[in-house]
């Protein structure tokens, strides 16, 4: 499972299971599916493809690791206060859309995401309340000076003003630049089968052009049409099928 670095890399087993336990098993099916970025203009090509979001999240938790095996970083934090902010890294955009209810309504990113994730890990137990909160407090503000919702003004986000939720907005910023790709090679994505067409049968169910033709059919007779779609079209389950053309 794409996880299970992510599981492999905590120090403290107690955190482990948490992480396994009590915080992957709140992850929305969506998650696993869709790309980093609801338009595709904000992360390498590696996070804008099927699964991307998931290896956006990996991605993350790599850089956190690469930083800490520097000593003069891994130093200023302890073994414990390294593996929370490896679960914050973990379950930072695991509300990217909202809940499933609220992905299957809309697509797009919630700009509210990290308070979602926040009170999503605030509602768990398994660890002392103390450590929970803290790997909350370091989720809230990982989108860093980009804290201000310009459809609604009045929405703000926390910006980092401490250690732990410096580094983690680092990691993601990392993580999230166009010109730094990552290899994941191998790596199994947990996609229910159920949630994904199949692109062989599925119909496109809009536009006149090709209205009722499937995707495979579309991509043999115009595939002109296929890369203006890639660039423009951003609903589901298309976005996502046409990654796979």
């Amino acid at each position: 499972m794409i996880f299970d670095e992510i599981l492999d890399s905590i120090e403290n087993e107690d955190i482990k299971e948490f992480a396994k336990k009590k915080c992957i098993p709140t992850v929305e099916d969506y998650f696993w599916v869709v790309p980093a970025s609801s338009t595709r203009k904000y992360h390498p090509d590696y996070a804008c493809t099927e699964g991307g979001l998931a290896k956006h999240t990996v991605a993350l938790v790599r850089f956190l690791n690469h930083m800490f095996g520097v000593e003069s970083i891994t130093s200023q934090f302890t073994s414990r206060e390294r593996d929370l902010l490896r679960v914050a890294g973990m379950m930072h955009d695991t509300r990217k859309s909202g809940t499933q209810k609220d992905y299957e309504r809309s697509k797009w990113t919630r700009f509210d995401h990290p308070l979602q994730a926040a009170a999503v890990i605030r509602g768990l137990d398994g660890l002392p309340k103390e450590e929970i909160e803290m790997i909350a407090h370091m989720i809230e503000s990982h989108m860093g000076q980009w804290c201000t919702d310009k459809r609604n003004p009045d929405v703000v986000l926390p910006k980092p003003t401490d250690k732990y939720q410096i580094i983690l907005h680092l990691a993601d910023y990392l993580a999230s630049r166009k010109d730094i790709e990552i290899k994941f090679d191998g790596v199994e994505l947990p996609i229910k089968k159920e949630t994904l067409p199949d692109i062989n049968t599925w119909v496109i169910p809009f536009g006149k052009k090709h209205k009722g033709e499937t995707l495979k059919q579309v991509a043999e007779i115009d595939p002109g049409y296929i890369e203006w779609a890639k660039d423009n079209v951003t609903s589901e389950p298309m976005r996502t099928l046409l990654t796979q053309l």
